[in-house]
């Protein structure tokens, strides 16, 4: 049985971004004079942050040889070790911000390019026999954004993440005008009771984690229940098109009321009650970590683990082997079985990983982005036109690149 873990290299083809691209736009965004605007605003409405913090977060800002992975780390390093109740608290909304920050940098990136994206995503068609051969197929993914949720309904092919519960939430921004959102909900209760909704073997369809968050899924309420979007005609555009509703909420609300929470998306419900949902994205050097305060289900790692086990072949699209907590599992794994293969997609690979060395006749390397690995798996480089429009792709996407990191 084949397995699949994704990566941010797997939605490069997509148009979104590197951790090098977003940590270069993150640093094109936020400038020494917003930041400091930003914070002359805030105190005068009696918040703000004291010139040390600031002095520290443009520090990190301004080292060009760390990534914004590295930053949120850093903080919560010095959130840590700060013994301080004020700066702790400090830190804790610098951490908040930055995290808002990426979160809406990458749905920005996600919004607009999903036109380019869904015809990237014609490519990876081939994903249909993996699904075939796999009852059910297991994909594990690192990534925040919703490339795979577009790629299965695009092909109409059924998708699980656990979430056992589909219900309608009625939003609106405060004045007569409501919407109707369509979620998945996984609740607090569900996930003590291992009462996770999966495709059972021998059924046909993808079985989705999304370990690290994603920009659709959200906490709600303190025991931390999750809503995760899902398309409520099994069009590819719904997801983009409630994403985008839910920021447009957030944001008519926080103009309405002068006030924006941090890190959450705000929504009036059919009560007319404000009603908070906590962003699900995990970043930072300390992913699971219970020196600091996540929000993404940490038992969605119970699951790797123990799914993981039911795999032969693991095929890893895109990671660069660089979180423990994800490569100590898949080591064990291997490990565990000399007929167990770990087959990495990277179009820049040409060595063993390190972590791997000892297990390098266990592990295979396929220098190839995803979107040439699955036309090539699908033995299909389509039409003439088909091929042009791939090439044109993949010069705007390359360029996209330089101009980001220029």
């Amino acid at each position: 049985m084949q397995a699949l873990f994704l990566g941010a290299g797997a939605s490069y083809d997509c148009g979104m971004p590197l951790v090098s691209e977003l940590t270069a736009e993150l640093r094109r965004w936020l400038t020494k004079e917003k930041l400091e605007n930003f914070n002359s605003m805030w105190r005068t409405h009696g918040g703000g942050w004291s010139d040390e913090s600031i002095s520290m977060f443009l520090r990190l800002l301004e080292n060009k040889s760390i990534h914004y992975e590295n930053i949120i780390g850093a903080i919560e390093v010095n959130f840590s070790r700060e013994t301080n109740v004020e700066k702790r608290k400090e830190l804790h909304a610098i951490n908040s911000f930055l995290l808002q920050a990426v979160y809406g940098l990458l749905v920005e990136r996600q919004v607009k390019n999903f036109p380019f994206a869904m015809g990237v995503l014609e490519d990876f068609g081939s994903i249909t026999k993996l699904v075939e051969a796999n009852r059910p197929l297991w994909v594990f993914s690192l990534n925040h954004d919703l490339m795979f949720e577009l790629l299965a309904a695009n092909f109409s092919i059924p998708v699980k993440t656990g979430f056992n519960e589909k219900i309608e939430i009625i939003m609106g921004s405060g004045d007569e005008k409501r919407s109707v959102v369509n979620f998945e909900r996984l609740s607090r209760e569900t996930i003590k009771k291992n009462g996770y909704d999966f495709f059972a073997p021998g059924e046909a369809g993808i079985n989705l984690i999304k370990l690290h968050g994603s920009l659709d899924m959200f906490a709600q309420g303190d025991d931390l229940n999750y809503l995760k979007l899902v398309s409520n005609d099994g069009n590819s555009a719904s997801y983009i098109e409630q994403l985008t509703l839910i920021n447009a909420i957030d944001l008519s609300l926080g103009q309405r009321s002068g006030v924006r929470a941090v890190n959450e998306h705000t929504y009036v419900d059919s009560e007319g009650q404000i009603q908070f949902l906590r962003n699900s994205l995990l970043s930072g050097a300390h992913k699971f970590s219970p020196r600091t305060s996540q929000v993404a289900p940490s038992e969605f790692m119970s699951i790797f683990r123990g799914y993981l086990n039911y795999a032969s072949e693991l095929i890893c699209i895109g990671y660069g082997f660089g979180d423990r907590h994800i490569d100590e599992p898949i080591v064990d794994w291997l490990s565990h079985s000399s007929h167990r293969r770990l087959n990495v997609v990277n179009p820049g690979i040409n060595s063993c990983p390190p972590r791997y060395g000892h297990l390098y006749e266990q592990v295979s390397l396929t220098p190839q982005g995803a979107s040439e690995y699955f036309l090539r798996l699908g033995d299909n480089t389509g039409s003439v036109t088909q091929k042009l429009m791939r090439k044109i792709r993949a010069e705007k996407r390359k360029k996209m690149m330089q101009e980001l990191l220029a």
